[in-house]
């Protein structure tokens, strides 16, 4: 555990200290087991961190002055914790591939490369650049209900027990084309049986308009750094909409690439560790 200012982080971190530095952030719901697999292949040309987000995993709940619901704001408080503010490659899964995108941007001093991994669908121009955060809750219905949900003062520890880990199967069973767990069955009743998690990961959902909509504003005011930039597309659940998404992603720096993964749904990291890795090495070596 390490102190932020979003408070207690959870923290691991593997492979020679002296080793260029990696940082790689889970997409929503995730944790630090998402990325064990990458982890191993990485630890012999790195020093590779993960971490919990605020109330995911095994971090605290979010506290301090950075404090209060997802934001944009709290997750780069989250990121300059655990880079420990020396220039690393970043790698970000889904939603946390915003958040990667909006440090590189807000602190590029600290950055040398970035891999995103089939991020989520929010592209610098075209498909997405009118998206605000109010046409972005009309869109999906879901958002109020998660929002409603996420500020319930306290949710049932049994209720809590049977949705987590059964969300967590069907996450996996519908997003990972291997159907790969990288958890015990005790640790993932542990991380996702307990209500805090549940109701973190419900605000994280009930916030991804305002954070589109912040990164968006972010985005017209300061530029992504010119570093080496690797956008991988998982090609078991790419549409043409994705595709353009994520080549205008990779356009961002004039150091960017598209990739297309085969053999991959969603939930890369757990399908295709060795092509995350991949990315990851030659960013390094750029």
């Amino acid at each position: 555990m390490i102190p932020s200012r979003v408070g207690g982080l959870h923290v691991l971190r593997d492979g020679p200290a002296d080793a260029p530095v990696v940082v790689l952030g889970p997409g929503l719901g995730g944790s630090c087991l998402d990325w064990r697999l990458v982890a191993r292949l990485l630890t012999g040309h790195a020093s590779v961190v993960r971490f919990d987000r605020p109330g995911t995993g095994h971090s605290g709940p979010c506290s301090g002055p950075c404090g209060g619901p997802p934001s944009l704001r709290r997750e780069m408080a989250v990121l300059a914790a655990a880079t420990g503010g020396a220039p690393v490659v970043l790698v970000g899964h889904s939603v946390a591939a915003l958040h990667m995108e909006g440090f590189a941007r807000t602190r590029p001093e600290a950055v040398r490369g970035l891999v995103l991994v089939d991020p989520s669908v929010e592209p610098p121009d075209g498909i997405g650049s009118a998206r605000s955060a109010g046409s972005l809750r009309s869109i999906d219905p879901l958002v109020p209900v998660t929002r409603l949900l996420s500020r319930l003062p306290t949710l049932p520890r049994r209720l809590a027990r049977r949705v987590g880990p059964a969300g967590r199967q069907i996450a996996i069973g519908l997003g990972a084309l291997t159907r790969r767990e990288t958890g015990s069955r005790a640790e993932l009743a542990e991380i996702y049986g307990r209500p805090e998690v549940l109701r973190a990961v419900l605000a994280e959902y009930a916030a991804y308009p305002e954070l589109v909509t912040d990164l968006q504003r972010l985005r017209a005011e300061r530029p992504l750094p010119a570093v080496p930039l690797v956008v991988l597309t998982a090609g078991r659940a790419c549409g043409p909409n994705v595709l353009v998404g994520h080549r205008a992603m990779a356009a961002m720096s004039p150091l960017g690439e598209h990739v297309v993964v085969p053999g991959s749904r969603h939930l890369m990291p757990l399908d295709r560790p060795d092509a995350v890795a991949l990315a990851v090495r030659r960013v390094l070596a750029a």
